[in-house]
């Protein structure tokens, strides 16, 4: 019987796999008929450089949409993994293994009336399959993280007593912050960050506050980001209403709050060039309503 139940586990996989249903770690957007793209290579270095890794073994699934001919689609799609490909393994000989590269053409993009296309299926997937830290310790993919000094409980006090005095129309960033990369959830040693504004809530109870939510990575067609788990455009907006509903779980009143995702259109750093860039943009403030 568990004979049985792995082998449907391992072809339910399979299948799986076979229908691109594995959440990218990257994606990278073209434009009609583009299949080389510089700035799709500088997100690759930041990618490839915030990971710290010795080693990584990933995955390229190259995607057009339904414009031109299903063949067509089908060359452009590869030549656009092709590219991705061919300077990974330029740039990072001793560091990237690409065990798959496969051209999707049309496969995902739906039939429609529009001109212009299905923006979101002329892409590349960089998907992680295996990352060798350069500590040999721990195998997970590295992000970039909050700040040192954001660790420690003076650095947290003095940000919640700047919120409790802060005027109405000005805003500040919750420094420390985190979620896990493409998606709307709280990082567990963030939460002390969360714990403190409650708190400062709960101390000035006149502090009406929005939540807004910023994102990195701008690629050049929608404002905001994709969201690995709800699958829309709202990934600034989804991390924001995540803060929000903590603080109502916990006690605060709705009518006190509000929260609102700003996409990449307000960044602090533009054009980003580094992961420390992409750390600066991706941020969720407070701005004070009422104090």
């Amino acid at each position: 019987m568990n004979k049985y139940y792995c082998i449907c586990l391992s072809l339910c996989f399979l299948s799986r796999l076979n229908c691109q249903e594995v959440k990218a770690n990257l994606q990278l957007f073209y434009a009609i008929n583009e299949s080389q793209n510089e700035v799709n290579f500088a997100k690759t270095d930041s990618f490839i450089g915030a990971l710290n890794a010795k080693t990584i073994n990933l995955k390229l699934y190259g995607y057009a949409d339904y414009l031109s001919h299903p063949e067509y689609n089908l060359d452009l799609s590869k030549r656009r993994a092709d590219a991705i490909k061919n300077y990974l393994l330029k740039k990072y000989p001793e560091k990237i293994n690409v065990l798959e590269t496969k051209a999707l053409g049309e496969k995902l993009s739906k039939e429609q009336n529009s001109p212009t296309g299905d923006a979101f299926h002329r892409r590349v997937d960089i998907i992680l399959d295996r990352v060798v830290s350069q500590k040999e310790v721990d195998t997970r993919p590295i992000t970039v993280d909050k700040p040192a000094e954001a660790e420690s409980e003076e650095f947290q006090q003095s940000l919640v007593t700047k919120l409790g005095t802060l005027q109405k129309g000005k805003s500040i960033t919750l420094e420390g912050l985190s979620f896990e990369p493409g998606r709307h959830y709280i990082l567990k040693k963030s939460y002390p960050i969360l714990e403190k504004l409650l708190s400062t809530l709960k101390d000035n109870p006149n502090l009406k506050i929005e939540i807004q939510g910023h994102i990195c990575c701008y690629d050049g067609e929608e404002v905001d980001g994709l969201d690995y788990d709800t699958f829309d455009r709202k990934l600034s907006y989804n991390r924001s209403k995540m803060v929000n509903d903590y603080l109502v779980k916990n006690g605060i009143d709705a009518s006190r709050l509000s929260y609102k995702g700003y996409g990449h259109s307000r960044p602090k750093v533009s054009p980003e060039k580094s992961p420390a860039d992409e750390q600066l943009n991706r941020r969720v403030e407070i701005l004070i309503i009422e104090n």
